[in-house]
């Protein structure tokens, strides 16, 4: 074994080299798009640049000043000896040289520029009107001539100033829209390969993590608590029984109890330290002289060498081994550890190994069987019960198609107006092989370890509908009430499926009624909370059921609000008359309280039955009226019902039957 693990080593050391050796690569090449990336954007973020667009606008005021100019000295050719002929050429001539201080002001343009042929003409313009303005020149036909083809001739060099600088400004657009295109394909192209390359390296992180998985169970040691797996335990029983004939060894495979209660409660960091927990207490009780697996998901697997003499007990050997199971403290909260144990010795339950260990698994789920939290030895019948099992749970959807589960109906009675209010369903298996019904006791917690009670709740929930259709086409409007799995409760989409089957049996919400487990509440999930608040706002009845018998609170009521509680039986039979009356007519002024009905079940004799009226009690359920029967039979026994209430003639249906 050591020299398996050592090639295994080296082996890991080979297969992880290289997913780093990617890895590097992979950051590398992330590294450079994502520099390319951002030279990209900085490219994109440039300002505008100012390639002339400034020099046009200032060019264009000063060809209009030209433009002013010229027209001005066009018009006294016409009239040069009018009186107003300096004031207007003196007029120009202040304009024309303020619009030439701002060009000579600046860093670029035609008047600063020294190879400009811009500057001297527009100076001479300047000069010879200043001149005319002063009188230094006469104001004659010739003059004036002479300055209209120097306007004209700075007109010209203006003009191709601009078209060179318009020039200019094409070249700079084209060459920045050339680099914005080039900055663009960077970006988007960077971005990509970002995301190609985020996808390789979730890739290769996926590979590697799968790798040390696989690296881990080939070790033959558990990642989270430590302990063999079931790669450890094989290679231990094979060393075991390649050494030569072995001692007899129990065989025990542990199952924790409620494991998936603490995981929905608390969630999966209470459920993995629950997992630890539980293995450091196995280890610590049967690890000192054989081998302590984890099998997988919340089974463990442990031997324990028992005496060659046959001596002692070895049911007392592993009871007192059990004993004093641990406890979890999680965030302040004490969870118990319970174990259920089926146990096989070898080699007298089982040739081999593997088959002890079948039969310590049938052994188990015996003990699960009955009622959890023991320790069962396997036995002739323990394999024959747990396939039984297993065929019922495959068999369900061909029972369902052949009409082999059905419903039976237990009424419902108020005891002080004589009427009945309402039935409960009750779903039955008949065996199609014998005929025999099949309890709901042995089929129900079997298909609850699946996903097959989904199915079944389904049936019952439309089966119950169209029944209480029937009763109202008879002239009976009766409530019907149906039993749920918590399960169900955690399956999206409950109340849709619920008003489906009222629509489609023609059903108001308040005709349904639901009874929910204490354990329903007790689940702290989110889907649970939605599929009630749903519910609740269809309108559908909800009732608490076996109240008084488990973990129910104040708080869990505020939270329900049920229409209806159902009082555990166990009230009418159990302890002193006096006591038991006082808690009743606390329950029921409590549903008072809360706005809802109360109903006691199990009602069997006249006594239990004047018990119930006397605390006040009015619907009730149970054999002293009927047994459940077929949906049939329902609108009869309403009739009978009310018609021996009438007998009395008002009388309390409970003096007429003791």
């Amino acid at each position: 074994m050591n020299v398996l693990r050592r090639i295994l080593a080296q082996s890991a050391l080979l297969r992880t080299v290289q997913p780093w050796l990617v890895g590097g690569a992979v950051a590398c090449a992330c590294l450079v798009a994502t520099l390319v990336a951002l030279r990209g954007v900085a490219t994109l973020n440039q300002p505008e640049p100012d390639a002339g667009q400034h020099m046009v606008r200032h060019m264009r005021y000063t060809f209009a000043e030209v433009a002013r100019v010229d027209g001005m000295l066009q018009a006294l050719s016409v009239d040069a000896a009018s009186p107003d002929a300096r004031g207007l050429i003196s007029d120009a001539a202040d304009h024309l040289h303020i619009r030439l201080e701002v060009l000579s002001g600046l860093t670029r343009g035609p008047l600063v520029e020294p190879d400009s042929g811009v500057a001297p003409i527009a100076w001479a313009l300047l000069d010879g009107l200043d001149r005319l303005a002063s009188g230094q020149t006469p104001i004659n036909q010739t003059t004036l001539a002479d300055l209209r083809r120097t306007s004209f001739e700075l007109t010209r060099a203006i003009g191709d100033y601009m078209r060179g600088v318009e020039a200019d400004i094409d070249e700079a657009l084209k060459i920045r829209a050339e680099n914005s295109a080039g900055a663009w394909f960077e970006v988007i192209g960077s971005v990509t390969m970002l995301l190609v390359l985020s996808f390789i390296s979730l890739a290769l992180r996926w590979r590697n993590r799968r790798m040390v998985t696989e690296l881990r169970l080939a070790s033959g040691i558990d990642s989270l608590t430590g302990l063999a797996n079931r790669r450890g335990f094989t290679e231990w029983a094979t060393a075991t029984t390649a050494a030569g004939p072995a001692p007899r060894q129990a065989l025990l495979i542990f199952d924790l109890d409620r494991f998936k209660a603490v995981n929905d409660r608390h969630g999966h960091l209470a459920g993995d330290e629950l997992l630890k927990t539980a293995a450091g207490w196995l280890s610590e009780r049967f690890g000192d002289r054989g081998i302590v697996a984890r099998w997988g998901g919340d089974e463990f697997v442990a031997t324990l060498p028992l005496p060659q003499d046959e001596a002692g007990d070895p049911a007392a050997l592993i009871a007192e081994r059990m004993s004093s199971p641990p406890e979890l403290v999680f965030k302040g909260e004490t969870i118990p550890l319970h174990f259920s144990c089926g146990i096989a010795v070898w080699p007298d339950d089982g040739p081999t190994i593997d088959a002890t260990i079948m039969a310590a698994d049938a052994a188990l789920y015996e003990a699960k069987a009955r009622g959890r939290g023991r320790q069962v030895f396997f036995e002739a019948g323990i394999s024959d019960r747990r396939d039984r099992a297993e065929a019922l749970r495959t068999s369900l959807p061909q029972a369902l198609a052949a009409g082999q589960l059905f419903l039976e109906f237990q009424p419902q009675v108020h005891v002080g107006c004589g009427t009945v209010t309402g039935a409960e369903a009750l779903v039955r298996w008949r065996d199609a092989a014998t005929g025999e019904v099949i309890p709901p006791a042995l089929f129900i917690p079997i298909l609850e370890e699946g996903d097959q009670i989904a199915e079944l709740d389904r049936f019952v929930i439309d089966e119950a509908c169209r029944s209480a259709a029937s009763w109202a086409e008879a002239g009976r409007r009766l409530r019907v009430s149906v039993n749920l799995s918590p399960r169900t409760f955690q399956t999206p989409g409950l109340a849709e499926l619920v008003a489906a089957a009222l629509g489609r049996h023609g059903l108001t919400a308040r005709q349904l009624e639901i009874e929910i487990t204490e354990g329903v509440l007790l689940i702290d999930d989110v889907q649970v909370e939605a599929n009630l608040a749903a519910l609740a706002e269809l309108g559908v009845r909800l009732a608490l059921d076996d109240f008084g018998s488990g973990y129910s609170n104040i708080a869990y009521l505020m939270r329900l609000k049920p229409d209806v509680l159902k009082i555990d039986r166990s009230f009418v039979l159990e302890g002193d008359e006096h006591i038991r009356a006082s808690i009743v007519q606390g329950i029921l002024q409590l549903a008072e309280t809360l706005g809802a009905e109360t109903l006691i079940e199990g009602i069997e004799t006249a006594d239990q039955l004047r018990f119930v009226h006397e605390t006040g009690c009015q619907i009730v359920q149970g054999f002293l009226f009927a047994r459940p029967m077929a949906a049939s039979a329902i609108p009869a026994f309403c009739g009978g019902f009310e018609a021996q209430y009438q007998l009395t003639r008002g009388t309390p249906l409970l003096q007429h039957r003791s």
